[in-house]
């Protein structure tokens, strides 16, 4: 039996640095049990609607955004995953939508993973007028081969209400300090450092730029670097990236918001 899908649109998502809701066209995988019941449940769950076929949606940014999911995984070993527009409701939408499945395809949905949205271009919206890339200095260490490593943990304010203990790595210029062309970027994004780590793994992502940096290095002129986002006010996320947009250096700028695969544990 080919695979039914249901496309829908919405005009409430909400990025993670605040603003206007924009418009979004998505579609998700029905399964065969699915009652057109439970379909309209979950659109007004996530108050959007199904799409008609050949509608037009104008101003999408399908190209260079992906809305954050809820992906819902059932005892079998199926899924299925939603959008979610509104991070203050992640929760309650999990939870509307979890007890919504389990009641219409008698199966148990054993794990809920937050999936963060995707801005692949963000350089192109936070660049201000007037400021050009231009190479400045490297990453990479000028002589030998090992780069310095700045390290710190820091207080991570969680999609989910919490805060946790995160540690935070990236490549440096100087031994036990962030690269200094983006210190205070760096200072800025990552918040209060405290003393040590957890030193475990973690289910969280947190939400994080990745900015590519113009360096003066003829042979490999562009470098990477992930800074970490500490606070979850949308402002301050948007501070952050409009600070990385201006630096010079920033080449292109690039944002994941938070991803945590097992979310299922906030759900009561």
């Amino acid at each position: 039996m080919p695979t039914d899908f249901v496309s829908i649109r919405g005009d409430n998502y909400v990025s993670d640095r605040g603003g206007t809701a924009i418009p979004y066209r998505t579609r998700f995988n029905r399964p065969p049990s699915m009652t057109d019941a439970t379909v309209t449940d979950i659109l007004s769950t996530l108050v959007a609607n199904q799409t008609t076929s050949g509608e037009k949606a104008p101003c999408l940014n399908t190209q260079t955004f992906e809305p954050r999911r809820l992906k819902f995984t059932f005892a079998n070993g199926g899924s299925i995953s939603f959008p979610a527009p509104v991070r203050g409701q992640l929760i309650a939408s999990a939870l509307a939508i979890r007890n919504t499945l389990q009641a219409d395809l008698g199966v148990d949905v054993v794990c809920v993973s937050l999936i963060g949205e995707e801005w692949k271009r963000l350089d192109q919206e936070l660049r201000p007028a007037g400021v050009t890339p231009t190479p400045g200095a490297d990453v990479r260490p000028a002589t030998g081969t090992k780069n310095p490593v700045y390290t710190a943990a820091i207080s991570y304010e969680s999609d989910s209400g919490r805060t946790f203990v995160e540690k935070v790595k990236m490549n440096s210029n100087l031994v036990n300090l962030p690269f200094s062309p983006y210190s205070a970027e760096i200072a800025t994004a990552i918040g209060t450092v405290l003393p040590r780590g957890c030193g475990s793994a973690t289910s969280v992502d947190p939400r994080r730029y990745v900015v590519d940096i113009l360096t003066t290095n003829a042979t490999n002129p562009v470098r990477k670097m992930i800074i970490p986002v500490s606070d979850d006010d949308a402002g301050d996320i948007l501070q952050v990236g409009t600070d990385l947009a201006t630096n010079p250096q920033t080449l292109c700028l690039r944002y994941y918001g938070e991803s945590d695969n097992r979310f299922s544990r906030f759900l009561t």
